[in-house]
């Protein structure tokens, strides 16, 4: 998905959270996990199930923090400029997959997913560097495909939902 410049707040703000894919988040968020807050006692693999939850809910606690700061800061009732997209994405975006990127690193995949959870998250990391050294890629200043196409795809074949378009 695109940024369009003539779309309203609410849909380019929701246009790039599903355009940054791991949309950003924290590794702050409440579980339900051990001491380290991802994962079982003394590092021990999460059930999928709690890994989903807890994935899901650093994708969802992201997402809204990326959305109140689109609202705070797109305000005027005009699209913003291309430099305003690239400063939301360089200030905003990237920093918010970034942190949400490494929560899900953070946590300890169920015993088999290794791989899979790998691949997730070295295709939405791999997306993001690129968008590190091109925020435009996470704008229609871009005018290229979506960098996390691969990462949303795998991210919502495991069940990751809330971390993909």
């Amino acid at each position: 998905m695109r940024l369009r410049l003539a779309v309203p707040l609410a849909a380019m703000v929701a246009g790039l959270i599903v355009l940054a894919g791991c949309g950003g988040g924290d590794d702050t968020s409440s579980t339900s996990a051990g001491a380290s807050g991802t994962s079982g006692e003394q590092g021990a693999a999460l059930t999928k199930s709690e890994f989903l939850a807890q994935g899901n809910a650093i994708c969802e606690n992201g997402n809204q923090e990326i959305q109140a700061a689109g609202k705070k800061l797109f305000t005027q009732s005009q699209p913003p400029s291309a430099a305003e997209q690239e400063k939301f994405a360089t200030d905003t975006l990237i920093p918010s997959i970034q942190e949400q990127i490494d929560g899900i690193k953070a946590l300890t995949p169920p015993a088999g997913d290794e791989d899979q959870v790998n691949a997730i998250t070295d295709a939405a990391q791999s997306a993001l560097d690129k968008a590190k050294a091109d925020p435009a890629l996470l704008t229609d200043q871009g005018g290229q495909s979506d960098p996390f196409a691969e990462a949303n795809k795998l991210a919502n074949a495991y069940g990751l939902d809330k971390c993909a378009g």
